[in-house]
This record gives C-alpha cells, structure tokens and sequence, in this order.
C-alpha cells in the first residue's frame, strides 16, 4: 500500500471514527433527555395520584357527613311525624269537635230556656 492510500483510509477510519463518536454523543444526549422526560413524568402522574387521592379522602369524609345529617334529619322527620297527632289537630277534626261543643252548648241553652218559661207558667 502506498502512502496516499494509507492517507486515505486513515482520513476514512478517522471520520467513521468522529461521525460514530457523534451518533454516540447524539444517542447518549437522547437517552438522557428521555430519562429526565420519564422522571419528570413519575413525578407528575404521582402529584396527580396524591391530588386524587387527597380529593377522594375529602369527599368520602364529606359524603359520611351528609349520610350523618341525612340520618338524623330522618330520625327528626320521624319524631316529628309520631308527635304530630299528639300536638295537633286536622282542621276537620277541629271542626267536627267544635260542631259537637256548638251543639251541646245549643242544647243546654234551650233546656234552661225552657226550665225558665216552665217556672214563669207554673
């Protein structure tokens, strides 16, 4: 071999040498940026996951409090409706009692009505 081709292929051997240390800077390079990638990512999808399971712990703490207020309104509807007939009285069963007083009342009034012209006449 002469010398130019040793040149040659000594220039050949130095650039697939330079272009494969490049393709290896460029690979690495990558590489790592996709790890920082993927990590950044981790991080983000756990923040996310703390987040939803920090929001569903609030909003099963807050359905127990609406299913506790719910059962005590449930029990105080109840109470309610036990003590409604022992405090209060239907409109028409005011006024069918009132009826009856109305009427014993007009029937004691004519008894002494007549009692008095039976002691006047006598």
């Amino acid at each position: 071999m002469n010398i130019e081709a040793l040149d040659h292929l000594s220039l050949l051997t130095g650039l697939v040498g330079a272009v494969g240390v490049l393709v290896s800077g460029y690979w690495a390079l990558t590489k790592t940026a996709i790890a920082a990638f993927n990590r950044s990512l981790d991080e983000r999808f756990a923040a996310m996951e703390k987040a939803r399971a920090d929001g569903q712990s609030q909003w099963t703490e807050r359905m127990q409090k609406n299913e506790a207020k719910l059962d005590e309104l449930e029990r105080d509807v109840r109470k309610i409706l036990v003590e409604l007939p022992r405090e209060y009285v239907t409109r028409s069963d005011y006024v069918r009692r009132e009826t009856v007083i109305e009427g014993k009342i007009d029937q004691l009034a004519l008894r002494i009505q007549n009692w008095i012209l039976e002691g006047k006449n006598a």
